[in-house]
């Protein structure tokens, strides 16, 4: 590939961020810091229980952070703490069926941002995210930091 199209492409890539942050979590009156909230909650939804770190690992946010943001969650009864299954000194993050109706309430929201799409445009939109997960999977940053691990 020539390196003006990766130029190109990256500089699109960069571009996306702001644009999703103000066509997505803006219209849903969201900030960065509860995207993390619910990109948490999203993972212990999908994956059950969690320590914190695995947590923090698969939203890159560290370790410093992932402590004060589970604080946030717990105090907020959004999530519990329970005892692991595989190591009873360990502790893990559960969702809670407040935070489940917080996420789906959110979610809820997001569905509502393309109610003006017509059923073509979410069968396009959705087969584009497909692609764009698999071909971020194939890059060796992408295998490597679980792009692969994203799932819908």
């Amino acid at each position: 590939m020539p390196e003006g199209r990766r130029d190109l492409v990256a500089t699109k890539l960069l571009a996306l961020i702001p644009f999703y942050h103000k066509h997505v979590f803006r219209n849903s009156r969201v900030t960065g810091i509860q995207v993390a909230r619910y990109r948490a909650l999203g993972v212990l939804l999908k994956s059950g229980p969690q320590s914190m770190s695995e947590i923090g690992r698969r939203l890159y946010i560290s370790r410093q952070y992932m402590t004060a943001h589970s604080d946030t969650l717990i105090a907020e009864s959004l999530v519990d703490r329970v005892r692991g299954s595989d190591d009873r000194r360990g502790i893990q993050l559960s969702i809670t069926p407040e935070g489940e109706k917080h996420l789906g309430a959110f979610l809820e929201d997001l569905g509502y941002l393309l109610t003006d799409l017509s059923d073509e445009d979410l069968c396009t939109l959705n087969e584009s995210l497909d692609n764009l997960k698999k071909i971020l999977a194939k890059t060796s940053r992408g295998a490597e930091n679980g792009t692969a691990d994203i799932r819908w």
